[in-house]
């Protein structure tokens, strides 16, 4: 897998490297892009229904399904449902290897973190509510100020590997695909050029395709259209400008790559049924 091409955005903290994210579609719908990073995310479905999109298989998450997705899995969620609710924890398996070589860490855990060995994505449903006990145990400690807490999540998550490994769910990886290179990179690309005023005449140019085979090939691909997904793209792009700083909404137009603010707000209030100001307003309320 190409170095270049992984998201760059930081998981975690050096001392604290598990990060929780709780998903919720209560200020619109959940509309994750296709991305990948270097670091496991395990997805627990909680409410609602959750459409995944794994590599280049679609699943339908309902309450209590679990999914494991592995570093370099290509992947986005979505979910227009109201009620909708999930937890992903990402980590990075680095985290879980020991100093002292053993058997746990060689031939169980040092695969995966190598690569030559992935977990399936869709946990079996058993195996799911087993799971599911750890994860709540995992949110309760991620949330506590009880002393050795990371101590039990790190615990937590290594007792996930235990039940992954015994009920068969990790296998060889397979070799990696010229196709699945290109869909990386093209995911990169738009990830990287989002606030540039990007084209199919673009990016055909980009990946040595004509603008209407590039079309039907994004399609066929990532299951929308090439300007829907550069508009979910920079919606998300904005969604964190507006949540994680103060620009006012021209600005945050502008560096989410939208031509025009009163483009952007219409556009906003489309897709989440709000504008920009009552989202950054119901976020400062929750908080």
């Amino acid at each position: 897998m190409k170095p270049q091409l992984k998201e760059v955005k930081q998981q975690g903290t050096p001392l604290r490297p598990l990060k929780l994210y709780r998903m919720q579609n209560d200020t619109g719908p959940i509309d994750v892009p296709t991305h990948w990073q270097d670091t496991v995310e395990v997805i627990w479905v909680r409410s609602g229904r959750l459409a995944l999109r794994i590599g280049e298989a679609s699943h339908t998450g309902l309450p209590g399904d679990v999914f494991y997705i592995n570093p370099c899995d290509l992947h986005g969620m979505q979910s227009q449902e109201a009620g909708c609710r999930y937890l992903a924890f990402l980590f990075p398996l680095s985290w879980l290897q020991f100093t002292y070589a053993d058997e746990a860490g060689e031939s169980c855990l040092a695969p995966l973190a190598e690569g030559g060995a992935r977990v399936v994505n869709r946990l079996p449903e058993a195996v799911a509510a087993a799971a599911a006990g750890l994860l709540d145990e995992i949110v309760a400690l991620y949330e506590s100020t009880v002393p050795g807490a990371w101590l039990g999540i790190k615990a937590n998550v290594l007792r996930l590997y235990y039940l992954l490994h015994s009920a068969g769910l990790v296998e060889r990886s397979p070799g990696g695909s010229r196709q699945m290179d290109t869909l990386l990179a093209i995911a990169h690309y738009i990830q990287e050029h989002y606030a540039e005023p990007l084209s199919l005449q673009v990016l055909g140019r980009q990946f040595h395709m004509s603008p209407k085979y590039f079309s039907a090939y994004f399609q066929k691909h990532f299951f929308r259209s090439f300007t829907d997904y550069l508009t979910a793209v920079r919606l998300e792009q904005a969604k964190k400008l507006l949540q994680e700083t103060d620009a006012d909404i021209e600005l945050v137009a502008q560096r989410a790559g939208f031509s025009a603010s009163s483009y952007f707000i219409r556009t906003f209030r489309q897709s989440l049924g709000m504008t920009p100001g009552q989202y950054r307003r119901a976020l400062e309320q929750k908080g």
